[in-house]
C-alpha cells in the first residue's frame, strides 16, 4: 500500500504494524481456541454417546427385543432431555427402534443411511429442527453383534449448551483481545511519542533551522542512548557545516575574484586584439595616401623647376593639373576610409570597454564588427554573412553585443576549420513580437554530445594546450543571460557545423 506509506507518520505507522500483529496473534489464538474448544466438545459428545450405544448394544446383543430397545430410548430420553431423537437402523436403512413409534419399521432414505467402522462415531451438525428452533447435533455410533458391525445408532442431541458457550467463550476472547490491542497500542503511542517522536521533531526544528541559516543550540536529549547518539552527529554535523561553510564561502571569494580577473583579462585581450585590427586596416588607406602625397610632392617640384626655366608648354600644365586632380581624389578617399574605420572601430572599442545603453541601426553595428574581425578573417578563407532589415533598431548594451559576435566568430575560427579549409559564417537576425532573434551559425567541423554538454562551462576548452582559457562561451553565456537578459541556446552535429540561437528581448529607450 503505497499510498499509506505516503501519508502515515513513523509513529502512526508503527503502531499501525504493532496493531495488526497483535490482532493477528489474538485470531491465531481465537482460531486455536475455537478448535480446541470443538474438539473439547467433540469428546464430550462421544463420552455422552459411547455410555448410551453401549447400554443400547448390551440390551439388543442380549435380548435381540426391539421392545428393550424402545425402552432403553424412552429411558435415555427420560434422565436426558437434551436428547432429542434415538434410532436404530440395520445396514440396509430399516428402522429397527426409535423414539417416534411411528418411524419403526420404515426405511430410511440410502442417503441419510449412515453406517460408521467398528469403535468409530460420527459427529456432524443438521439444520436447526422444524419444530425447534435449538441447534443440534448427529451423533452416529456403529450398532454391534458378535463383535460385527450390523447397524448404527442414531441421536439427535441438542446442542444449545454448547452453542451457548462456544459463543460466550469467542466473545470473551474478542472483548480482551480488542482491549489488549487498544491499551498495547496506546501504550506504544505514548512510548513512541516520548523516546522517539518529540526527539525528532526537535531535530527536524534544529534542522529547518540550520537550513534558514539560523543560529543552533546545542541538542540535548534525555531518551535513549541511539537519539543521543543521533543528537551528538547532529551537533558535530552542525558545527562540521559552520566551519565548511566559511571555508567554502572563502573559496567562492577568491574564485570569483580570479574569475573577474580572467574575464577581465579575457576582454582586455579582445580588445587589444581590435586595436591590433584597426592598425592594421588604417596603415593602408594612409599608406596609400602618404604615397600619393609623395607622388604629387616629387610631380610639384619637377612642375616647379620647368616654370622657372621659363619652357613650360600648355600640355605641361594640363598634365600637372590632371596628376593634382588624380592624386587629390586618391587622398580624399583613402583618408574618408580611414576616417570611417576608425569612427567604426572607436565606436567599438568604447562598447566594449564602457557599458552603457544606447539605440543603434543593428545590421550597421554587425557589419562593423565583422570589419574589426578582417585582420583575423583575412589569414583563412572563410566568408561572413550578415542578414538583417536595414530598419531593425535596438535598444540594448552595444558592448555586449559586440563581445558575443567577437567571441562566436574567433571560436569559429579557432575550432571550427582546418588551415587553409573554405567555410561560410552567417549572421542572420529576426524581428519577432518582443523580442529579437539571432542565429549564428557555420559549417565547420561540428562537435560530439559531450563538448556540447559542456561549451558554457567556465575553463572548459579543448585547445588548453594552444593557450585557450575556456572562458569565451562562458562569458558569451554569462552577457547574453545577465547583460542582455536573453537566451541562448547551441546545437550542433559532429561533421555538419553549429548553430547558436540567441534571443534579446526588445526594450524601449527610456524617455521616449
Amino acid at each position: 500500500m503505497p499510498w499509506l506509506r505516503k501519508k502515515l507518520s513513523l509513529q502512526k505507522r508503527i503502531v499501525f504494524l504493532i496493531t495488526s500483529v497483535t490482532v493477528v496473534m489474538i485470531s491465531t489464538m481465537m482460531v486455536f481456541d475455537t478448535i480446541s474448544l470443538n474438539q473439547s466438545i467433540k469428546e464430550a459428545y462421544v463420552s455422552q454417546i459411547s455410555g448410551m450405544t453401549i447400554a443400547i448394544n448390551g440390551r439388543y446383543e442380549e435380548s435381540r427385543s426391539v421392545t428393550d430397545v424402545q425402552q432403553i430410548f424412552d429411558y435415555i430420553q427420560y434422565k436426558n432431555s437434551r436428547v432429542l431423537e434415538l434410532k436404530l437402523y440395520s445396514i440396509e436403512g430399516v428402522v429397527l427402534a426409535a423414539s417416534d413409534r411411528a418411524e419403526v419399521g420404515k426405511r430410511l432414505d440410502p442417503v441419510s443411511v449412515i453406517i460408521p467402522k467398528q469403535d468409530k462415531t460420527i459427529i456432524d451438525h443438521l439444520p436447526t429442527m422444524a419444530h425447534s428452533d435449538k441447534p443440534v447435533v448427529r451423533l452416529i455410533a456403529p450398532l454391534q453383534e458378535d463383535g460385527a458391525v450390523v447397524g448404527a445408532v442414531e441421536v439427535i442431541f441438542d446442542s444449545s449448551e454448547e452453542a451457548a458457550l462456544f459463543k460466550e467463550r469467542t466473545k470473551l476472547i474478542l472483548v480482551v483481545g480488542i482491549s489488549i490491542a487498544i491499551i498495547l497500542s496506546v501504550l506504544i503511542w505514548l512510548i513512541l511519542r516520548k523516546i522517539v517522536i518529540r526527539p525528532l521533531s526537535k531535530l527536524r526544528e534544529a534542522a529547518v533551522i540550520v537550513k534558514q541559516g539560523g543560529e543552533l543550540p546545542k541538542l540535548q536529549f534525555q531518551t535513549s542512548p541511539e537519539i543521543m547518539e543521533v543528537s551528538e552527529a547532529f551537533n558535530d554535523m552542525v558545527k562540521n557545516l559552520e566551519e565548511r561553510y566559511q571555508e567554502l564561502q572563502q573559496a567562492l571569494n577568491t574564485l570569483q575574484i580570479t574569475q573577474d580577473q580572467l574575464v577581465q583579462s579575457e576582454k582586455m585581450g579582445a580588445l587589444g586584439n581590435l586595436v591590433a585590427g584597426v592598425s592594421h586596416e588604417i596603415n593602408t588607406p594612409i599608406g596609400i595616401g602618404v604615397t600619393a602625397i609623395t607622388y604629387l610632392d616629387q610631380k610639384t617640384k619637377d612642375f616647379r623647376s620647368l616654370y622657372e626655366t621659363g619652357k613650360m608648354k600648355k600640355s605641361d600644365l594640363e598634365q600637372f593639373l590632371s596628376v593634382i586632380g588624380e592624386t587629390n581624389a586618391m587622398v580624399q578617399s583613402n583618408l574618408e576610409r580611414a576616417s570611417s574605420l576608425v569612427r567604426s572601430f572607436k565606436q567599438i572599442s568604447v562598447d566594449q570597454s564602457v557599458e552603457v545603453k544606447r539605440s543603434f541601426q543593428l545590421k550597421e553595428y554587425l557589419e562593423g564588427i565583422i570589419a574589426s574581425l578582417k585582420p583575423s578573417l583575412k589569414k583563412t578563407r572563410l566568408r561572413v554573412d550578415v542578414f538583417c532589415d536595414e530598419q531593425l533598431n535596438l535598444y540594448t548594451y552595444p558592448g555586449a553585443l559586440s563581445q558575443i559576435i567577437t567571441n562566436l566568430v574567433m571560436n569559429s575560427l579557432n575550432h571550427a576549420y582546418s588551415l587553409e579549409e573554405e567555410g561560410s559564417l552567417c549572421l542572420r537576425v529576426t524581428d519577432q513580437e518582443d523580442q529579437i532573434l539571432l542565429a549564428y551559425s557555420d559549417d565547420g567541423k561540428g562537435m560530439t554530445q559531450a563538448v556540447l554538454d559542456q561549451i558554457f562551462e567556465p575553463f572548459f576548452t579543448t585547445s588548453r594546450g594552444k593557450g585557450g582559457t575556456g572562458l569565451g562561451m562562458n562569458i558569451v553565456y554569462n552577457l547574453v543571460t545577465q547583460s542582455l537578459n536573453g537566451t541562448i541556446q547551441c546545437f550542433s552535429t559532429l561533421g555538419q557545423g553549429s548553430l547558436f540561437i540567441i534571443t534579446i528581448p526588445k526594450e524601449e529607450e527610456s524617455g521616449l
